[in-house]
């Protein structure tokens, strides 16, 4: 991470010791506690209750950074309260992230802290609805599903950006997917959720443009399906939900350590990185 006083023969020199060494004592006396706090990061985590949000909310929380975890239902959300009792590093907040009432709630609530990183991590994935093939397109979720991740994620970017412009690392991550890249689409399935995270490139591409005289970062990554749960190593290979079981054939299940390298990925991000569409493991994605 990265990192204030003319002189004159006025007051006269014994009061200007006087205050000198009135000074000095008062510094010397006051902890450096608050200097110190101010050096710990701050990320905020949309979508935070499970998979990829809670394994990065676990990871950041280890880290020691201040983690405002968010989700739609904190009652429900039992593992990340888990969380929070574990770490008191770890605060849980209610928000839906096309809510505009509840965003701005936060927003207030937050106002004037600084956050490092916003990660836009809160999504309608494919595994909600199924495929979703052609001729078979329920267009009341793929209506939900621009509306949440597209405007959602931007929304949610507009309003806090006042609070990672005051932090020291200003970074806005979303997290996309390769399945919104038009370059390497291979297969005509989910077309909604295709859709959803290639307007989400443009959308956060086009931010990435228009905050960089700021120094504001950007970043696009998609993470993959990370095996969060441990389903290469459970026991019982019947207890994996299918759909995981045929990722796992097909070698397109991300190990745990992805979450690990996302956050070092993040780390090393420099506004050159701003808008650049990245995978998991750092390779560069064609649109």
């Amino acid at each position: 991470m990265k990192r204030l006083f003319s002189n004159s023969e006025y007051p006269p020199a014994g009061i200007r010791w006087a205050a000198t060494a009135v000074f000095i004592f008062f510094v010397t006396a006051i902890p450096f506690t608050v200097s110190a706090e101010d050096e710990v990061p701050t990320i905020l985590i949309t979508g935070s209750n499970a998979s990829h949000g809670l394994a990065f909310a676990e990871e950041y929380a280890a880290l020691g950074w201040h983690v405002i975890a968010t989700c739609r239902t904190p009652a429900k959300a039992d593992r990340l309260n888990a969380l929070a009792e574990k770490f008191p590093n770890v605060i849980v907040e209610e928000l839906d992230i096309v809510d505009v009432d509840e965003i701005n709630a936060l927003v207030e609530k937050y106002k004037g802290k600084p956050i490092d990183v916003l990660m836009n991590n809160a999504a309608i994935n494919s595994f909600r609805f199924g495929p979703n093939f052609f001729g078979k397109i329920d267009y009341e979720w793929f209506e939900q599903i621009l509306k949440v991740n597209i405007i959602g994620q931007l929304q949610v970017s507009e309003a806090f950006l006042k609070n990672v412009a005051a932090s020291k690392q200003k970074k806005i991550i979303s997290m996309t997917s390769t399945g919104g890249s038009i370059g390497e689409l291979e297969i005509p399935i989910a077309p909604a959720y295709r859709a959803s995270k290639a307007g989400l490139n443009m959308a956060m591409r086009a931010y990435a443009l228009h905050l960089k005289r700021k120094g504001i970062i950007v970043g696009i990554i998609a993470p993959g399906t990370v095996d969060t749960a441990d389903y290469m190593n459970a026991e019982d290979p019947s207890t994996v939900p299918r759909n995981y079981r045929n990722m796992m054939k097909m070698g397109r299940l991300a190990p745990r350590t992805a979450i690990d390298d996302m956050i070092a990925l993040i780390d090393r991000l420099t506004i050159e990185d701003s808008g650049v569409y990245y995978e998991w493991t750092g390779r560069g994605i064609a649109w």
